[in-house]
């Protein structure tokens, strides 16, 4: 007997920006979707496409309802003939909590595979790899900015605040008209175990990351108008 899987027609393009919660919000999209509606789709800065982890070119755009992962928004739509009607939404938070976080997460990836707790390399260190280094790099700083190149924030159907994410989970199910409210799901959570930062240090990283601080503002005056009902 031959099985053939179902095709969809795109009804959703979720943007994951980096440590905003994405892998939680997958899931919750699967489960209010179904597993196999949804596909998760990175195009990295040298225009490779990867669907499901695995190396995607096919010109036509998956059999999905909902497209999730990491890409720049202007290159989804340079790289697929999308429908005409779908929604577009995306998770915003704090820069410099969010660049801390990103930090320290892939600090814990690092130090799991090179065992450096069991073997006390301190690798890291040895490399001189602070947080600061690491948000001073050019390809660290701004990256909410970067990631929405090609979309103003007015374009998407719902902009959710990671800091509020149980929260905009209830609006978002209304917003997309979702049968149910979904259940809060937490993974790939950073360790909370963390070394008191310098004030001094977190400023710096602000001004590292101006155009996300804009956007970040931005983002939240939306929210204030939409619920004093001017938007």
């Amino acid at each position: 007997m031959i099985f053939f899987r179902k095709k969809y027609e795109i009804e959703l393009v979720s943007l994951h920006i980096p440590k905003t919660a994405g892998t939680s919000f997958r899931n919750i999209l699967k489960s209010v979707y179904g597993d196999r509606a949804v596909v998760r789709l990175d195009i990295n800065n040298r225009g490779v496409t990867r669907l499901n982890q695995e190396i995607y070119t096919d010109p036509q755009p998956p059999s999905a309802k909902v497209l999730h992962g990491h890409f720049v928004y202007g290159d989804i739509v340079n790289r697929f003939d999308l429908p005409e009607e779908y929604k577009k939404i995306t998770w915003l938070r704090n820069p410099v909590q969010r660049v801390v976080s990103n930090y320290f997460y892939l600090d814990s990836i690092l130090k799991t595979l090179l065992s450096e707790k069991r073997k006390n390399l301190n690798i890291l260190n040895k490399m001189q790899r602070s947080l600061l280094e690491y948000a001073g790099d050019e390809i660290n700083r701004n990256r909410q900015w970067k990631f929405l190149r090609g979309i103003t924030l007015e374009e998407f159907d719902f902009v959710g605040i990671q800091e509020d994410f149980n929260d905009d989970l209830v609006e978002i199910a209304k917003v997309l008209n979702w049968p149910k409210q979904p259940e809060p799901i937490h993974q790939n959570k950073t360790p909370t175990q963390r070394p008191p930062l310098d004030p001094e240090i977190l400023r710096e990283i602000e001004l590292l990351n101006q155009e996300d601080m804009n956007l970040y503002r931005e983002a939240l005056e939306l929210r204030e108008k939409k619920a004093s009902g001017y938007a």
